[in-house]
């Protein structure tokens, strides 16, 4: 007994629509691979930064920031003053974010990168090209406390 063929409807292109490389369609998608793309596979989702207790409002903010990121390459990125501040580890990082770090198996690292989106909100990771791995969010600047001048 012979295997039955399937057979595939003819496809159709509705009227109007553009086909071909997605890529194309996308705006900016041409230059995509220069700006800033983010990795969430890192997130440390067992430690206190992880993102579980964030409120969506926040959530919504946060990707808000993240998306304008987006708009900029790496170098931007890096020029930006306030914005992105890269530390050299062990460096001030909290003890605990030290031994998190331990715990991800990270501890290798030499720098860690941060994003400051409010006064006290961080975002951190590690940059590697020009994509930005999360691991933490820092919303009561935990993770690396400045010391306050003259105190």
């Amino acid at each position: 007994m012979g295997k039955k063929k399937l057979s595939v409807p003819q496809s159709k292109t509705a009227e109007g629509k553009r086909t071909g490389n997605p890529g194309v369609l996308l705006p900016g998608a041409d230059t995509s691979h220069e700006r800033v793309s983010w990795r969430f596979s890192q997130v440390d989702h067992d430690g206190p930064w992880g993102f579980g207790e964030m409120v969506p409002g926040m959530l919504c903010e946060v990707l808000r920031k993240l998306s304008h990121c987006e708009s900029m390459t790496v170098n931007e990125l890096r020029g930006s003053w306030r914005l992105f501040k890269e530390y050299d580890l062990p460096g001030g990082l909290c003890r605990d974010a030290l031994d998190r770090l331990e715990a991800l198996r990270r501890d290798d690292m030499t720098k860690i990168q941060r994003l400051e989106f409010t006064g006290t909100q961080r975002l951190y990771g590690f940059l590697e090209g020009n994509i930005f791995h999360v691991v933490w969010w820092d919303p009561n600047h935990q993770v690396y406390p400045s010391k306050l001048k003259h105190t």
